[in-house]
């Protein structure tokens, strides 16, 4: 019966670390590699019916700085991203057009403010609050 256990143990401890592999440590070279819409904000599909003028969009550089769609407005700003996974949107700004159809941006720009951790899974970037993902991101198609 020891043996049974130490052997479960043993197994569910190799699966662990066999899972955690599918999550990319995040480079500048991954987030620049592509243009980035929105597909998932605080744990729900995102919905073009919730934003004025298309899905919400993130284009991130090598100089540190991210701008897009925020599905009305455009905004910009900088952003941080620590060796240990950590993430920061810094100076983000938008502009202030008015869109009756754009319940989601305001979300969508609550959730970039909000996210402190970053990671990529699978060709995705995921934004997290904490342990919780906020935003997920897939390449443009555009």
């Amino acid at each position: 019966m020891k043996k049974l256990t130490i052997s479960t143990t043993i197994i569910a401890f190799i699966f662990t670390l066999i899972s955690c592999k599918c999550t990319e440590k995040v480079s500048t070279d991954v987030l620049t590699a592509n243009a980035w819409e929105l597909s998932m904000l605080n744990g729900k599909a995102a919905d073009t019916a919730d934003f004025g003028r298309g899905m919400p969009t993130a284009t991130f550089t090598a100089e540190k700085k991210m701008n897009g769609s925020a599905g009305c407005n455009r905004y910009g700003g900088e952003y941080q991203i620590g060796e240990d996974g950590s993430f920061k949107a810094d100076k983000v700004f938008a502009t202030k057009m008015y869109c009756a159809d754009a319940k989601g941006e305001s979300e969508f720009l609550k959730a970039l403010n909000d996210a402190n951790r970053i990671k990529t899974q699978k060709g995705k970037v995921i934004l997290l609050n904490g342990d919780k993902e906020v935003m997920v991101f897939v390449p443009s198609v555009k």
